[in-house]
């Protein structure tokens, strides 16, 4: 068998990861002197609570390699091969800490994808390699399509309030303060591992449809599902669903909440789509 290992910042749920098979190794977030692990010991409705009433932005942090190691272990000992897919280096040491661990295994039998994805274009692509691993394909043959189809796999995510960018150090106070009084909404996607504003958005209702513009002209393959996530905004999430269901079937996507680590620069409100574009 293969056993799918992935990182928090799919922001799948605890649940959902234990229904389809995956083994999650989560980041870790810092408020202050308060130390938390995403997902076990703060949810992520109660770090959003957090992040509205803290002074202070909190930082995240990679898995350390001890605790991929942990994980490996445990698979291997079943006799699994292994295939991580992670979130992307260039966002993370999270990859780093991967590889470190498998080195000190010195197993050949763990594979380790760097998606250049994040959040729910790298939980996209999670729900599909467990699904293929359940089909019996082999680990090489998993780690050949996540390769490929990390090359598709899209994110689009449109920003409600620019407080926690701008909190972060992305963003001026400057600008954020006329992009609120001009109720403006970045979108950002991921490109070639790396976060950039692709677009802005001016009114709620413009954030969602303008989500849809933008997987329209990339080209979506409808051989795959759709991921959508929020952060604490389950009504724009309703809307940005109700928005893509006028083109599209969504009738097989999947849902995703925007976890503690992605959350920390995104903020409340965010709403995002993952899916894959056409070749």
């Amino acid at each position: 068998m293969v056993q799918i290992i992935t990182d928090s910042t799919c922001d799948i749920s605890h649940d959902r990861l234990k229904e389809i098979g995956v083994v999650c190794v989560p980041l870790t977030v810092h408020f202050g002197e308060e130390t938390f692990i995403d997902g076990e010991n703060l949810t992520a409705e109660e770090f959003y609570q957090h992040l509205r009433t803290s002074p202070e932005i909190p930082t995240t942090a990679q898995p350390t390699p001890h605790s991929f190691e942990e994980a490996f272990q445990a698979a291997l000992e079943k006799g699994d091969d292994i295939l991580c897919v992670l979130i992307s280096g260039k966002l993370s040491g999270t990859v780093q800490s991967a590889h470190i661990a498998k080195a000190s295994l010195e197993s050949e039998k763990i594979w380790i994808a760097d998606t250049n994805c994040a959040c729910c274009s790298l939980g996209l692509l999670v729900e599909i390699a467990a699904k293929r691993a359940k089909e019996g394909a082999t680990v090489e043959e998993l780690y050949q399509e996540m390769n490929e189809l990390s090359g598709r796999a899209k994110i689009y995510a449109a920003i409600e309030t620019l407080k926690y960018i701008r909190k972060g150090g992305r963003l001026s106070g400057a600008a954020a303060i006329v992009g609120t009084m001009l109720n403006l909404h970045p979108i950002l996607t991921i490109q070639d591992g790396l976060v950039l504003n692709t677009a802005k958005a001016k009114g709620k209702k413009r954030m969602i449809s303008i989500l849809k513009e933008l997987a329209m002209a990339d080209g979506v393959d409808e051989n795959y599902p759709f991921m959508f996530c929020h952060g604490a905004a389950e009504e724009n999430m309703k809307m940005v669903k109700d928005c893509f269901a006028e083109d599209y079937d969504i009738s097989d996507c999947y849902n995703g909440y925007i976890g503690p680590v992605v959350g920390t620069y995104s903020g409340p409100g965010t709403v995002a789509v993952g899916f894959i574009a056409k070749k």
